[in-house]
């Protein structure tokens, strides 16, 4: 007979604790935390078209998480697959939640490869949100863009994978 998994000491029962959308409430989420950190990690896949499109159109990588919560991204990891090479004449590609935002030093992961190759990027977010009450980083999405001028004449995908957090913002 196998011996049951045992709970730590603060966790709490997940039954009730999800809201009317099915996610986690603020409360449930405290909780839990309270007992072990939840690392979360997300899988998204921009086509060409939303890669020229980033400037006029916010890519969401992973949605708000509610009121009182806000989503601390730790490690994005870029995977490029070229096709026909993407020019660029300037504006980063970065990274936003609410008003914290992070920027790649260079948007070289996705103007760099041709047809057939591939390239890597690992990036550490980090950033400050502007004060308000609430923060702007509260109850945001993650969001890929482009601070100015779109990607020209290029196609190919990139994919991303976000390792992340959600924490309370009290």
């Amino acid at each position: 007979m196998a011996t049951p998994a045992v709970l730590p000491a603060a966790a709490t029962p997940l039954i009730g604790t999800l809201n009317k959308e099915g996610a986690f409430t603020k409360d449930a989420v405290v909780g839990l935390q309270s007992g072990f950190q939840m690392d979360y990690r997300t899988d998204v896949t921009l086509t060409s078209a939303q890669l020229l499109a980033l400037l006029g159109t916010a890519v969401t990588l992973v949605p708000a998480p509610g009121p009182g919560l806000m989503i601390c991204p730790e490690t994005i990891i870029l995977r490029m697959i070229g096709g026909t090479q993407y020019t660029d004449v300037g504006g980063a590609v970065s990274f936003s939640v609410g008003t914290m935002t992070a920027a790649l030093a260079a948007n070289t992961i996705v103007t760099g490869p041709t047809a057939g190759q591939r390239s890597q990027q690992i990036f550490a977010f980090g950033g400050t949100s502007t004060a308000a009450n609430p923060p702007t980083n509260e109850n945001a999405p993650l969001t890929i863009s482009k601070v100015t001028n779109n990607f020209a004449a290029g196609t190919g995908t990139l994919h991303i994978t976000v390792f992340y957090t959600v924490e309370t913002t009290t």
